[in-house]
C-alpha cells in the first residue's frame, strides 16, 4: 500500500515543530511493505525538506506536490489534517498539530493500518 503523509498541519506545525511520534511512525511503516511518501501543496522541495528535518529521508520512497503523486504510483492511503483529501483518496483524518507535545494522533495511523490489513 502507498500511504501518502501531508506535512502541514500533519507532520509539523506551523511554526516547524514536529508533530509527536512523526519520526517514529514514517520509520515504522517504511520498515514493512508500505511505500510511504511525503507531499505538500508547498512542493517537492518543501516535503523533502521536512523529511530531511524529520530524519526519515532515506526510508521513504519520495517526495512530491500534493494530489500529484510520481508518475505511476497509486495514492492508496492519506494522512491529512484535510479533510477533502481523505475523502478523495481514503484514509487516516487527523486534527491540525497545534504543538500539543501530549499528541497522539499518529498513533492512530499505525493502529487504523494494521487494522485495515488482511489476516
Amino acid at each position: 500500500m502507498n500511504i501518502f503523509f501531508d506535512i502541514q498541519g500533519t507532520l509539523l506545525n506551523e511554526q516547524g515543530d514536529p508533530r509527536p511520534n512523526a519520526r517514529e511512525v514514517l520509520l515504522k511503516l517504511a520498515g514493512t511493505d508500505h511505500g510511504v511518501y511525503l507531499w505538500s501543496t508547498a512542493g517537492e522541495g518543501y516535503a523533502a525538506e521536512a523529511a530531511r528535518f524529520l530524519g526519515v529521508e532515506d526510508a521513504i520512497k519520495g517526495c512530491c506536490l500534493k494530489r500529484h503523486p510520481p508518475e505511476g504510483i497509486a495514492v492508496d492511503y492519506a494522512v491529512d489534517d484535510d479533510e477533502g483529501v481523505v475523502e478523495e483518496y481514503g484514509g487516516y483524518l487527523v486534527v491540525p498539530y497545534g504543538g500539543d507535545p501530549s499528541d497522539g494522533q499518529l498513533l492512530g495511523v499505525l493502529e487504523a493500518i494494521q487494522a485495515s490489513e488482511p489476516g
